[in-house]
């Protein structure tokens, strides 16, 4: 077995990334280097480093003569994460659909059977990881490494924002509805059809989260 060295700077970015995806720390909060140097006892200087990883992955935002902050979510915050994420997911789906073979159907089958699972328990954390195991499961059958990697290095902020949203609006969608006309493309082996699947998708959570984030802009 191979074990996974990390270094403190992991350890701490790990830990921050955490808090920030689970809501702990909230959008916009502000990160002062000392207070969470005290809190980890760990020096500034680590913190800085973990601090530095999360802005590339687009979860803190470091401006002048303001220091350090959770990315705050707005309308463009929204946007310019689903649109990219959408465009990997649609290009997945082509590609999934093109590859398509006896055991990646019955895996697909598996992974929608989750959401069937978590429809009906309405459990939260089950939905979120049923959701997103989803999405992550096609990028993954897409066969695509480059594209893979692509899309693990926004997923930390995929995370985020739909727990953000699953908290605010909990239930808000059914996931059966949401989730089969991508299924029944990808089995019917119509690449097109699942792309047009995914994209409706997308815009449709885009929408509804711009319209019920500008409802209730303190969310």
């Amino acid at each position: 077995m191979v074990l996974e060295k990390l270094s403190l700077v992991d350890r701490a970015a790990h830990r921050l990334r955490t808090m920030i995806i689970g809501a702990t720390l909230a959008p916009g909060a502000r990160l002062t280097e000392q207070e969470l140097s005290d809190e980890m006892q760990i020096g500034r200087g680590t913190v800085r480093a973990a601090l530095a990883a999360l802005a590339t992955e687009h979860l803190v935002v470091r401006r002048p003569y303001a220091g350090w902050s959770v990315k705050d979510i707005d309308g463009e915050v929204l946007r310019d994460n689903y649109e990219v994420r959408g465009a990997l997911e649609e290009l997945s789906a082509r590609l999934l659909t093109h590859g398509l073979d006896a055991p990646k159907r019955e895996a697909l089958m598996a992974v929608y059977d989750n959401l069937v699972v978590a429809e009906e328990t309405g459990d939260a954390e089950q939905r979120i990881q049923a959701d997103l195991g989803f999405h992550a499961w096609i990028i993954k059958a897409s066969g695509n490494r480059l594209l893979v990697r692509q899309y693990e290095s926004l997923y930390g902020q995929i995370e985020w924002l739909y727990r953000w949203s699953e908290k605010n609006w909990p239930g808000r969608i059914n996931l059966l509805d949401w989730h089969k006309p991508i299924v029944d493309a990808i089995l019917a082996n119509d690449a097109e059809g699942a792309a047009t699947a995914v994209r409706a998708h997308t815009n449709r959570s885009l929408q509804d989260d711009i319209r019920d984030l500008q409802s209730n802009p303190k969310n």
